[in-house]
Order: structure tokens, then sequence, then C-alpha cells
């Protein structure tokens, strides 16, 4: 049930020899940890999975953001951008804790990373709808979310949303 990642061992180990040696009583936290697939469209994630959110928390306890989008690199390179897809799972209320952030297309794990820390940090959808993207990045799309799987909307976005 832990990310079997070099990072994360890395980390652990740190922690274990500040432990060890008496100058930290700090365990590794499992919780949130960011990883990438690099295949030539790049898979990001951090934190829970829509499955396993619907498990803690069931249907009703969750709202999932999602959107296509096309990257403007892909733009002028006239590439097919059918498969780049965001995905956010919230905790549905008021202020919508996110629980996991998924990211395919270029730069996903850039992206991640730099979104990991705030949801490590117990961000909302609600920070997240008040933070201004950075034009035109990929990451930028992360911050313009606002289609629910529940709406029934189609999930493809154009233009400047």
């Amino acid at each position: 049930g832990r990310p079997e990642l070099t990072p994360t061992a890395i980390m652990a180990g740190k922690l274990l020899a500040r432990r060890l040696f008496g100058r930290s009583t700090e365990l590794m936290d499992y919780d949130n940890v960011a990883t990438t697939v690099f295949t030539p469209l790049e898979y990001g994630c951090v934190g829970l999975s829509e499955e396993e959110a619907e498990r803690r928390y069931g249907q009703e306890g969750i709202e999932v953001y999602h959107a296509y989008y096309k990257p403007l690199e892909f733009t002028v390179a006239e590439k097919d951008s059918s498969q780049c897809y965001i995905k956010m799972v919230c905790l549905r209320g008021r202020d919508q804790r996110i629980l996991g952030l998924h990211f395919l297309g270029p730069n996903a794990g850039e992206v991640i990373q730099g979104f990991s820390l705030g949801i490590k940090c117990g961000a909302t959808y609600s920070q997240m709808k008040r933070t201004v993207g950075i034009h035109p990045t990929s990451a930028e799309e992360v911050t313009k979310l606002w289609i629910t799987k529940r709406s029934g909307l189609p999930a493809t976005v154009t233009g400047c949303g």
C-alpha cells in the first residue's frame, strides 16, 4: 500500500537514519506522494484515484471535475490532443478539499510536482479556482476546471475558459 518509488525510498531512508541517530522522531508520510509515468504522452498523479475516493467517501461524497484540453504546443504542430485529460477528485462539500489530481499531457511530471505541495497542504477546489494560471501553459488548464462528471456535460473544453 506504499508507493514503490526511488524518491520515496530515499526520503524514508533519510528519516530512518535521523531516527536511529536520535536527531528526529519524524516518520515517512506516504499520503499524497506524486508520481509520473514518462511515456510519450506523460501521465502524472498525486492523491487518491476516483475509485479509491469513492470507496472511502461514497459516490455522493465526492465531486469529480474533468476536462479534455488542447495544449497550445499541440496547435502549431497540429498534434492530436484527444488524449490530453485532467481529472480532479474532490471531497464534496463547501470548500471541496482536493483528494487527487490526475494529468495526462505534455510535462505532466512538472505540472503534478507543482500542484502536489498544495494538495499535500489540504488545498481546496475553491482555492484552486482563485488561483491565476500562467498563460499559456498546460498547468493553467487545472485552474480552469469547472465541468463535473455529475453534470453530464461534455468534458471537451475550447479556447480560453
